[in-house]
Parts: C-alpha cells; structure tokens; sequence
C-alpha cells in the first residue's frame, strides 16, 4: 500500500519532474563533493528566465525548494532510486542535454574560428569526428585557407579569382524564391531569430498546431527554424546556427545547380562557386609528401619526338613561370618553350652575336617582354610573345654580361668586368620617385646627364623642367654605375630597394638602387662565388668552395655552411616557407639560439665562436643549422641557425659535379641532403618514358653492342655504366672547348671565380649554320621511333633511339671514351636550375633542358597546381 500511495503521489500533476530541453540550464550536483568538467556551471540562477521557466515543467512545491541544495540533492536521488532502471535510464537521457553542453555549438563561428586555427591539421581532422556540429565547422574552407598560409605556402591570387568567376552561379532571385523552405542553401548560416507579434501566439493551440479561427501568421520566407542544443526533436537535421559544411550546402541546392565537376570548388550558400581550400590544402601536402619521399617523372625539352627544336649547344640560362619557359644557349639564341606540349612557342630569338649567358622574362600583359645578355656585351629586349626585337643596349659592359635583373622600374646588369650597371625601364624626370640620388662618397659614379638634386631647389627644378632644359630621360638610359668588387660580378638579385652582388673576390655585397652606396660586404667563402639569391631576410650563395652558405641580411652573420658537393656550385635557389608575420618569430627563436650559448659558455662548456670552433680536438663542428651551442658561430643574427623558415623549406643547388641537391631540414632544423639527382639520369629517362617498344628493344640492342666493343679499353674489374646525355665525338670535343673558354674555372694564384663569358671571339664559337648544325645529332638521317629496328654492329643510331644511349662509362671517377683512352670532359654539368611548387628545371652541357615533375601524373594535384606557387 505503501509503494502504491508513493507511486500516486508521484503521478500527481502538482510533484511530477521533467527535464527541460531548453540549452543554458545546468542540473545542480548531487552532493557537495561532485566534481564537474571543464565548461560545466552548477550556477543555475547565473542562466536567463526564459532558459529556465518551460510552459510544460511544473514548479516544484514550496517546501522543498525550501531544502539546502544538499538535502534536495539526496531527496532526488532518493526519489530516482524508487523509479524502475527503464524509467531511470529515461530521466538520464533527459538529463544528459543540461549536463553536456557542446562549445562549438554555443560558441559564436567567428570564435572557434579563432580557436581551431592554433590546432594541427591532423587534430581538426580527429576532432571533425566528434559530430556534425564540430565537422561543419572545421572544414569551413575558409579556416584551412589560414592554415595553408600559415604553411609558408603561396598562392597565386589572380589565378584563384579568375578561376572563381569563370565558374560562379550564382541563383537569380526568382529560383531562390521559388524553391521549397526546407531547401535554403544558407540553412546552417547564423541568423537573428525573426520577432512576432504577440497575438500570433494565440493563433497556437495547446498541440503546437495553428488554429483554425482564420489568422494568418507571418511570411515565413528566407527565414528557417532555429533549432536551440539541446532540441532534439523535430527538426534532427539542424545541428547548430553556424557555418554550413560543404556536403550540406551542396546537396541542398544539388536539384537547382550543376553538379560540381571538380573537388576542387566547393558552392557557398548564395550558390556561387568558390575554390575548396580544404581540397587545396589537402593536394599540397600530398605534393609535399612527393618532394620529401622522392617521386617524380621525368621529362626534357624538346619532346622526345621532335629533336629538331633543341638547342645546338649547352644551355646557359633559364627562367620558367607557369606554362612558359624561356632558355639561352651558346648557340647565341633565346627560345620560348611550352611546358605542356614540351615544343617551341615560336621560331628562336636570333640577334646576339655571341654566348647568351644571362635572361629574364615577364609574359604579363603590362609587360610582354624577355631581356637576355651575351658574352657580345650587349643586352637585348624581346617582345616575348611574338619574339619580335624591340630594343638592344649595344656595348652595355666593356666585357660580357654575366647576370642580369629587371623589375617594373629598374634594370640592373652586372659583368665580367667588375661593374654592375643600372638602367631606367621607362622615361624618366628629375622630379620622379625613381629617379637615381648621387652620393658622392660612394662607389657610383654617373653620366654627365645625371642631375644632382642635392645642387639645385625644388622650385628652380620644376621651373627647368617647364622650359624644356632639363629633359625626361629616355628608357634604358643609363643611370649609374657601380664599382667595388676586385674581381668578374658573377651573379646578382634584385629586391625592393637593394641590389646583391656576388664576385670572384669572395666577397657580397649588398647596394642602395637610388644612390649606389655599399651598405654591407659579407665574407666567408673561401673562393670565388658563382651564384646568389636573396629574399630580404637572408642571403644564399654557392661558391668554388663546394659550399652552400646562409647569411643574415641584418647582421651579416653566417647562420649556415651546407657541404654536399666536390666541386663548383653554379646555381641555387631557396624557398624557406616563411608564415606571414615571421620576423618577429625568426627573431625570438634567433635569441632563444643565443641565450643558451652564453649560458653554455658561463657554465664552462667548451663552446666557442669563429674558427676556433672548427679546430678543437674530437669534435667536428656542425654549421649546417645546428642550435648546439657548440656548433654557433656567429652572436647578433636576426634569424636562428639555418635561417628559419617552415619544415618545408628547401634548397635546390646545381653543380660541376654534375649533380643537383635537394636539401631538406630535419627535426632538429638543420639542413641535410633529402636526394641527390643527376641530369644525365633524368634524360635518359624522359627519353625512355616516350619510346615505343620497338625503339627500346633497339636501344638495349645497341647499348649491348657498345658495351662488346669497349671490353678491351675498359678496366679489368667490371665498372658500373654511367647513363650520359647523347653526344657525338664533336659535340664531346666542344663540350672540352666550353669548359676552356665559358666555364669559372678559377686561376691557381687568387682562386677567383668567374662565369663562363662565352667564345674570346667570333671564331671559337659555333655558328647554327655551321658547325653547330654539323656536330648536333638530329642533322643524321632519323627514322621514326616506331619503325627503329637493331641496326649493325656500329651504324649511326636513330635519332629517337640515340636520345638514350650511354656513351661513356665510367670506371671510379674516370670517364673513358670507347675510341680514346684519355678521360673526355664532363658532359653534364649544371648551370642552372630553377624549381617552384611542382618541378625542377636544370639547364647544362647537354643541350637538352630536363626537369623533375613531382605531381608525378596525379590528376587532382595537376588541377591544384595552377594555384601554387613556390615557398
């Protein structure tokens, strides 16, 4: 009788509890000693009324919120334990919605924005699980387009806007309409809850239905229910007012819309089409992922298929940008090539009477034009899309143009002999920005036309240009010269303001465009330098020395030594993946570096700076971005050891060795070498990758019969054959004559470096109408690959079939020739190379240009490709 009476007593209206649904309310705990979760709140009264008070919970009697907190707590556990374990585990499932409240959902999007930003790409994936809620936020396309910039990725802009408005669809106001409410693309989009009258409620009945007294609520179109957290009832398919996941927004307009063709674009709620910056990311990390694991294909230029476009001789200079590349050769011509069909864009650029040692193109619209330099000492302009001549700087040095670079305003050459050239790109008048500033205690020295603004006022300038005797100077006009390096000016960039020279002196240095003062002079080298870059925060160069060193640009401090080659490094370009804003951060890591190296040296550790360093006993100095405190060389850097940057930093560097580095840093941050790749190799294989099978059962035949006829000229011990580019004997015997005459070979007395100027004269070089036509292999007889058949022991070779022959073989470090016991020359070495996001280019003896793909074929990593850009 007595469980009868309680069990009534609890079915009465006036004692029955129900848990509210409403988000906001936190149940109170169970005892004093409970412990609650982060995000938790046991202040009830801290929530709104209207979260609190439900039209369907009745009040509780007066004596027993008349109870202390814990005696109502042990009255309602008292009271759940008298209920059936069906009834119970109903209650809980009732309470569970107070007692968990979801942060992303309570949340405003604008802050978990803010807060998944700072998280790993693999934890907001593992967290995307959680639920739907969580999962449209996180893969908001615009959150991973900040976390791809804070890879240190770029990103071609233009290209991203171009492409979102040739395909954008957006709906017409009549189809948005039109169309079903629980269709709205922009249902998961943060809205204002829409106020009604009060009399409209009254149009409600007890159920929730309307009445049917005639009234008419409101228009309820564009607007959509605002399901609170905890409502779980109707409408399961709203998770949250927040930002909509890229499924959802697509599917809900998938009826009304195209299907989208590509991962790659993604619909916003207005129904226009925008780049996926979740696939984005995704396909660069998987680029990434190729360049560290070492996957690519090769290729060359020109196509297998069409040998008659290749250069007749090596290839000193390249640029490439986006589909284009643009190459110069000791066969004296530029040539503008297609990178997706492998062939020339048009006819070669012939106008240089010598060696073109030097190039720079822009194929904008604005710009349209390719400047190159020659051994001639000239520099040319070409229009670069019909390759027509616009203008050419006769006698521009008093020797051979040995680099040059060009931005909108200037256009800056350096040369074998010493000096380094500025020149106008457009008409110029005292009174502009750009307009050069003598300084009489530099090392520049002007032409007479030159004003010195320092002489005469504001007013009488302005009064002189009005009368005409002061007139505007024409384009590439000289503006100044600079002197200050003892030795050929080798190689040069370009940057804001500054200009980087590098010499055979072993020396850089760093200049002002406007006034040509030396700001700085940075040493370390222990030869002549070949190359150089610089990206306003460091300075990189190669050298005789075999080495690869980083400098601060502030301090001038060297922050890195890298040694990976045996001989000459020609060519290096880095990219360090810097996040935007990273100058404060290369500095406190810069500082960190530093305080534990004075702490080191105060607690008596045998640490050191300089070469001191270098020649303690037992104990071999790392310089290649070590942050042992052993290892630092330099105090007073503005960038830690190794120069900073991202963990997906890299440098590419070119050598007379004829191989080419790919340095990577490892997890301490230090540079080591990730692969090592060879020209030769890299030919051999594009040639092979375009043979048919015929015309590689003729190679293998041909390559068995070298191998016959080179046994007795070969050593004893068998010898690993060595893959070379294909060459005849002449080819062989210029390629001995470019290494005479165009390549920094430094003298013995001063160890100076300089680059190859090109023939001493007319007579040494080539022409492509003489001998380099006669000596170039395509000048044979050519069959078709398909058709290639086994020829005789010793015929002239297919020319597709000959692409892939090894010539020599090489026995330790010697290359013997099959007809001549004497070691032939090295027939690949590198010039230059070049890399962005996706390839690397290598331009060298061999007139054939390869490169290194690391898309590797994959489809959705070549769509994403035309939106990276280099680090």
């Amino acid at each position: 009788m007595e469980e009868d009476t309680g069990s009534d007593s609890l079915s009465r209206p006036d004692l029955r509890l129900q848990a509210t649904t409403f988000a906001g309310y936190t149940a109170p705990s169970l005892s004093p000693a409970f412990k609650l979760d982060e995000g938790y709140s046991d202040d009830t009264r801290s929530q709104s009324d209207k979260d609190l008070v439900s039209d369907n919970v009745m009040s509780l009697p007066e004596w027993v919120l008349a109870q202390s907190e814990a005696d109502r707590a042990e009255f309602a556990y008292s009271l759940l334990r008298s209920l059936s374990t069906t009834t119970l585990a109903g209650v809980v499932d009732r309470l569970n919605p107070l007692l968990h409240m979801d942060p992303v959902v309570k949340l405003p999007p604008e802050l978990t924005f803010q807060i998944f930003s700072y998280l790993e790409p693999r934890t907001l994936l593992t967290a995307s699980l959680a639920s739907r809620s969580w999962r449209s936020r996180i893969l908001d396309s615009g959150l991973w387009r900040v976390l791809y910039i804070d890879e240190g990725w770029r990103v071609d802009t233009r290209a991203i806007r171009n492409f979102e408005q040739e395909h954008a669809e957006a709906l017409s106001p009549q189809t948005r309409r039109s169309r079903p409410r629980h269709s709205e693309p922009d249902l998961g989009e943060p809205k204002l809850k829409k106020r009604v009258p009060p009399s409209w409620y009254d149009t409600r009945g007890a159920d929730g239905q309307g009445s049917s007294n005639g009234k008419v609520g409101p228009d309820n179109e564009g607007d959509h229910h605002m399901a609170d957290a905890s409502d779980r009832g109707t409408h399961t398919s709203i998770e949250k007012p927040g930002l909509a996941s890229p499924s959802l927004a697509h599917n809900s307009i998938a009826f009304l819309q195209p299907p989208l063709k590509s991962s790659l674009l993604t619909r916003t709620p207005n129904g226009s089409v925008r780049v996926n910056w979740v696939h984005l990311y995704k396909q660069r990390r998987r680029l990434e992922a190729n360049w560290h694991h070492g996957r690519y294909t090769n290729f060359q230029l020109p196509h297998p298929s069409y040998p008659e476009d290749a250069h007749q001789e090596c290839v000193y200079a390249i640029q490439f940008q986006g589909k284009w590349l643009v190459s110069g050769s000791r066969d004296r011509t530029v040539r503008v090539w297609d990178l997706e069909t492998k062939r020339l864009w048009h006819r070669p650029l012939r106008g240089h009477l010598k060696s073109v040692l030097c190039l720079q193109f822009d194929p904008s619209p604005e710009e349209d034009v390719i400047i190159s330099g020659s051994s001639d000492k000239s520099v040319i302009l070409w229009k670069f899309s019909t390759g027509q001549k616009l203008h050419q700087i006769t006698n521009a040095h008093a020797d051979s143009v040995l680099n040059l670079k060009f931005d909108h305003r200037y256009l800056v050459t350096c040369s074998k002999d010493r000096t380094v050239k500025v020149w106008n790109r457009h008409e110029l008048l005292p009174n502009d920005e750009n307009y050069p500033r003598i300084c009489n205690s530099g090392g520049a020295s002007y032409p007479s036309y030159i004003v010195d603004l320092n002489d005469i006022a504001p007013n009488m300038l302005e009064a002189s240009i009005a009368n005409g005797q002061i007139k505007s100077l024409k384009a590439y006009s000289l503006l100044m010269t600079v002197e200050g390096h003892g030795a050929a000016v080798n190689a040069m960039q370009l940057n804001g303001d500054e200009i980087v020279t590098a010499s055979g002196d072993r020396m850089i240095k760093v200049w002002n465009i406007r006034n040509g003062t030396c700001l700085k002079t940075l040493m370390g080298h222990e030869k002549g330098i070949a190359c150089v870059q610089f990206d306003s925060r460091r300075i990189i160069s190669g050298s005789n020395d075999n080495t690869v060193r980083i400098y601060d640009h502030i301090s001038g401090a060297e922050v890195a030594c890298l040694r990976g080659h045996n001989n000459l490094v020609r060519t290096v370009q880095a990219g360090f993946g810097d996040p935007p804003g990273a100058d404060e951060a290369l500095r406190m890591e810069a500082l960190e570096v530093e305080t534990a190296f004075w702490k080191a040296q105060q607690e008596g550790a045998p640490v050191h700076l300089g070469p001191s360093a270098l020649r303690r006993a037992g104990y071999q100095s790392n310089t290649a971005g070590s942050r042992d405190p052993r290892d630092i060389r330099a105090i007073g850097a503005k960038i830690p050891p190794g120069g900073g940057g991202s963990s997906w930093a890299r440098i590419v560097s070119g050598s007379y060795d004829e191989s080419i580095l790919i340095w990577h840093k490892d997890r301490d941050g230090a540079w080591t070498i990730g692969h090592r790749l060879r020209q030769a190799d890299a030919a051999v294989n594009a040639a092979r990758g375009n043979l048919s099978d015929a015309a590689r059962a003729a190679i293998q035949a041909q390559v068995r019969q070298l191998q016959a006829a080179q046994a007795p000229v070969a050593a004893p011990a068998p010898a690993p054959v060595v893959q070379q580019p294909a060459t005849t004997q002449n080819n062989t015997q210029a390629a001995d004559q470019d290494t005479a005459e165009d390549t920094p070979t430094p003298p013995a007395t001063n160890n100076n470096t300089q680059i190859p100027p090109g023939p001493q004269d007319g007579s040494s070089a080539t022409g492509p109408s003489t001998a380099g036509t006669a000596t170039h292999p395509t000048s044979q007889p050519t069959q078709p690959a398909a058709q290639a058949t086994a020829p005789a022991p010793m015929p002239p070779p297919p020319a597709a079939a000959a692409a892939a022959i090894p010539h020599p073989i090489a026995v330790g470090h010697q290359l013997h020739h099959p007809h001549r016991n004497r070691a032939t020359p090295p027939t690949s070495r590198v010039f230059k190379v070049q890399f962005d996001s996706r390839k690397i280019v290598c331009a060298s003896v061999d007139p054939r240009i390869v490169g290194w793909d690391f898309a590797c074929g994959d489809e959705e990593i070549l769509e994403a490709c035309q939106f990276f850009r280099g680090l």
